[in-house]
């Protein structure tokens, strides 16, 4: 059952990453004898007000989306679980001050991080996904470090201590395999965040260049065709929670 849940999962992020190899038109290309095109064979989700093909811009999109997943699953993921493990193997005062460090990401919320690091670098998925990244790098060291203190005191790694297994090969055999699982599930909920985090900073274009099919920029730019062309507005806001959900189904733990 957890097998079939990720294939969808899979497929909506092997469709994002399509769009950074192959769409179906340019996306910035104008034509505007095609503006405000129904959905046709030509045009599968029809075209927008300056007549640009709106599904090649919504793989654009996707792609960019995809990246900032992947930053944010490589800093804050991996660089809170080797956080959090790394404090519930050293303990003490050294335990103490990682996890402080962690508390202080906290205290920041994630969007104003992010704000504050797109308004210096600009908006682009990687300065995004490393924004949102560290800002997760809290939690995740935090829940981490739980998880590992609670599987520290299991009888199965006890024993594997009383025989001599200790420092990496107790991380690698025993604390990893059993903490993925629920970090997975942590992730899964914090991907689909991280989507609508990088949507509402496209949205705002904070130092973006407007013309750039992001979600969140489409989403802003087609606001002022809701009433006469709603469809504009919903396949971004669709392709959204399309991809949160996904995430968060898949990665769920049962």
């Amino acid at each position: 059952m957890k097998r079939v849940r990720v294939l969808p999962a899979l497929a909506v992020l092997a469709l994002m990453l399509v769009g950074a190899i192959w769409q179906p038109h340019d996306p910035d290309a104008i034509d505007l004898a095609l503006r405000f095109a129904p959905p046709s064979f030509g045009h599968s989700l029809g075209t927008d007000q300056l007549g640009r093909d709106v599904l090649a811009r919504l793989m654009v999109g996707g792609w960019r989306t995809a990246v900032v997943l992947g930053c944010v699953a490589a800093i804050g993921m991996v660089g809170g679980s080797v956080f959090g493990i790394a404090a519930a193997m050293l303990g003490g005062w050294r335990a103490a001050l990682i996890l402080r460090t962690a508390e202080m990401f906290i205290v920041v919320p994630t969007l104003v991080m992010a704000l504050t690091a797109t308004a210096l670098f600009g908006l682009n998925p990687v300065t995004a996904g490393a924004a949102l990244g560290l800002a997760g790098i809290g939690p995740y060291t935090l829940f981490a470090h739980a998880l590992a203190r609670r599987l520290l005191g299991e009888p199965f790694v006890q024993a594997a201590r009383a025989l001599g297994v200790g420092g990496p090969g107790l991380v690698l055999r025993h604390l990893v395999p059993n903490m993925t699982p629920v970090l997975f599930a942590h992730i899964g909920a914090n991907a689909g965040l991280a989507t609508t985090a990088y949507a509402a900073l496209a949205f705002l274009g904070l130092g973006a260049d407007p013309s750039r099919p992001d979600w969140g920029a489409m989403l802003f730019e087609y606001r002022a065709f809701i009433f006469d062309h709603p469809l504009l507005m919903v396949w971004p806001g669709l392709a959204i929670a399309v991809v949160a959900a996904t995430l968060n189904a898949a990665f769920d733990a049962d």
